[in-house]
């Protein structure tokens, strides 16, 4: 009974792992350049066989011996993101962009360094640098770039073009050989090891378009009813060995 309370405990905090990331991934269905997540879950005896090999060479001595496993649930091992590239959006605005290369990112200068980002839905601040949605820097190959109004052209590689004043720097658009070494953080951004990201080979970007997040409303909504169910089921087998171990201590084990 007891180790059916942490079968069923470990089934609802995997649950509970999966409701959240959904929630987050449907929350942002409409945001640009968002990626969704996904939870990975293995059976717990995997998970302890893993560590057991992490522990290196440990002799084993004449008192153990070996009484195989036990399935005590599933646990989350991690969370991965999808960078599948989202529907490209046509809006018409000079400060819209999107990226039309797979796995590039632009470069933003936030307060706690730099971030990388999808999110090509930018604005101009009131010293007229190109800023994203959240006020931060957009970085270009010198430095943050200095537009001064909205009337500005960019190229397919990256160039920035000001009327009458000719090329104004290249944005800085990055990739990375290894998509795992980004960590997604908040704000729709994502942090790398230093000298991780490398200049793109052959960046393309779209001005006047923005990427759509690639979050699929409906399947999320299948799989969020899924997990809500799984949940309920999970609570409704923990109910019910609490039940048996109260039986137990109290009723089989009383004295008459």
């Amino acid at each position: 009974m007891i180790r059916g309370i942490y079968t069923a405990a470990s089934g609802l905090g995997v649950q509970q792992a999966r409701l959240d990331v959904l929630a987050n991934n449907l929350a942002n269905a409409s945001t640009s350049g968002f990626k969704a997540d996904g939870v990975i879950q293995k059976p717990f005896p995997q998970l302890l066989l893993v560590e057991q090999q992490n522990l290196g060479p440990v002799e084993i001595g004449p008192r153990w011996r070996y009484v195989g496993a036990t399935n005590q649930g599933a646990a989350v091992t991690g969370v991965v993101t999808n960078f599948s590239p989202g529907p490209l959006k046509p809006t018409g605005k000079n400060t819209h962009l999107a990226l039309a290369t797979a796995n590039t990112f632009l470069v933003v200068q936030t307060p706690g360094g730099e971030r990388y980002t999808r999110d090509g839905n930018l604005g101009i601040d009131s010293e007229g640098y190109l800023v994203d949605s959240r006020g931060n820097r957009v970085l270009g190959e010198a430095g943050p770039v200095q537009v001064k109004s909205d009337d500005f052209r960019i190229t397919d590689g990256g160039e920035i073009i000001l009327p009458g004043k000719g090329p104004a720097g290249r944005l800085r658009i990055v990739q990375f050989a290894d998509l795992n070494l980004l960590t997604k953080t908040e704000d729709n951004y994502y942090t790398a090891p230093a000298g991780s990201a490398q200049p793109a080979a052959k960046p393309e970007v779209r001005q006047g378009y923005l990427e759509g997040s690639n979050v699929d409303p409906a399947a999320s909504m299948v799989q969020l009813v899924s997990a809500v169910r799984s949940y309920e089921a999970n609570q409704r087998l923990l109910q019910a060995q609490d039940q048996l171990l109260d039986l137990a201590v109290n009723r089989v084990g009383a004295l008459r």
